[in-house]
């Protein structure tokens, strides 16, 4: 009789554990159908839509903005599981400093959405539209039922972190920039704004001879000293005799 009490539970125990395998082999293929995943480029993806090893191994949970700004172009591919044709709704959700209640900070609607499996969506955060550096949102893939009901289709996490602007921008502060020997030059050379320095400077004119008389030192000078040296000679004879 001991023997015939204590069989039924030698094999109702594994039997119950099996059966705790078995729906959570069940259970998980569903909860894990649908993803999302994020890049900060556009994802690579074979033609049916799905990710390559390479689109796969480019996902990211921490999106840098651009250089300097507070921007961040995002690009999110999501496979849905239970999608039908109607606007996808991409929602990024914060949690306020203090209370930490959870509280939406931008959404996108996705329209030509046909019900496809796997879809590719380009969007750009903005600090102007509600997004701070060093936060971590929830990102919510849904949509709207037919009694207006939002049903989650996936979700995911993203960190936005902030990129400072090269360090060559920005810092010259007025300062005037060297001058090299050949500027100097070209400066004296008398060079347009157009950096043509080599034009010699212009010729000088003689100066404009004036009507009537003219006295030539060049060539008037001659002559007049050949007279005064006859009549100097002329006198000198005179005397003789």
């Amino acid at each position: 009789m001991s023997a015939l009490t204590h069989a039924p539970s030698s094999w109702l125990r594994p039997l119950a554990f099996a059966l705790v395998l078995g729906a959570g082999a069940l259970a998980a293929p569903n909860a894990l159908a649908s993803e999302v995943k994020f890049a900060a480029e556009p994802f690579e993806t074979k033609d049916d839509g799905s990710l390559t090893d390479a689109g796969r191994g480019a996902a990211i949970s921490e999106l840098a903005s651009l250089p300097g700004e507070e921007s961040w172009p995002l690009h999110i591919w999501a496979k849905l599981d239970k999608g039908a044709p109607g606007p996808l709704y991409v929602e990024f959700f914060d949690k306020l400093p203090g209370s930490g209640k959870r509280y939406m900070a931008w959404r996108y609607e996705h329209n030509g959405y046909e019900g496809e499996k796997y879809v590719s969506i380009e969007v750009e955060l903005d600090g102007n539209t509600g997004f701070n550096k060093d936060h971590t949102y929830t990102v919510e893939v849904s949509q709207v039922n037919d009694k207006g009901r939002n049903i989650k289709l996936t979700e995911g996490k993203l960190k936005l972190t902030y990129t400072e602007p090269p360090e060559d921008e920005g810092d010259d502060d007025g300062e005037d920039e060297e001058v090299s020997e050949q500027d100097v030059l070209d400066s004296f050379a008398g060079g347009d704004e157009d950096g043509d320095g080599d034009e010699a400077p212009p010729e000088i004119a003689p100066p404009a001879k004036k009507k009537g008389c003219n006295v030539d030192p060049g060539v008037g000078a001659a002559p007049g000293v050949l007279v005064l040296l006859l009549l100097g000679g002329g006198l000198v004879r005179r005397r003789r005799r």
